[in-house]
């Protein structure tokens, strides 16, 4: 039997040349979305421990419990929540970012303390398609309980 070693958050992991000037963007989450970001050095081991295999050089965590929430209310495919809307588009901003490469978003319904009970979607998408992969984390994508959104770039 597994437990529940943590839940309810996101992260977003990158490579960077210019880490201080992307953290700074990072901002716009906690102006818009309410969530409170925090840098590597504040998350918790056992959660870098758990999804070291997609993490990148940075990782920030972007905290707010209630979010994970609003995939359960996304019902229909075409009728995005405002949050999940206001989010997807920060991450779009975040992605111009020059010193942005290899960006990952990581949404954590749950993770068990057995890793191979977890369920996981790794799917790949451009920034201009985000939604579409958002989607996965919602009840009717029921892709997994952690889904990572690996970004791909235009270049």
């Amino acid at each position: 039997m597994s437990y529940v070693t943590f839940d309810c958050t996101q992260f977003i992991s990158f490579d960077s040349d210019n880490e201080a000037d992307v953290a700074a963007s990072l901002k716009e989450f906690e102006v818009t979305n309410h969530f409170k970001v925090l840098p590597k050095d504040e998350i918790l081991p056992n959660k870098l421990e758990h999804l070291r295999h997609f993490l990148h050089s940075s990782v920030f965590e972007i905290v707010n419990q209630e979010f994970i929430g609003e995939f359960d209310e996304w019902l229909v495919r075409e009728e995005v929540p405002v949050d999940i809307l206001s989010f997807s588009r920060n991450i779009q901003l975040f992605m111009q970012n020059k010193h942005v490469q290899n960006a990952t978003v990581i949404l954590v319904r749950y993770a068990n303390d057995q890793k191979n009970e977890d369920r996981i979607f790794v799917g790949e998408f451009h920034k201009e398609h985000i939604l579409e992969g958002l989607y996965h984390a919602s009840c009717f994508g029921n892709a997994g309980n952690i889904v990572v959104l690996k970004m791909k770039s235009n270049d």
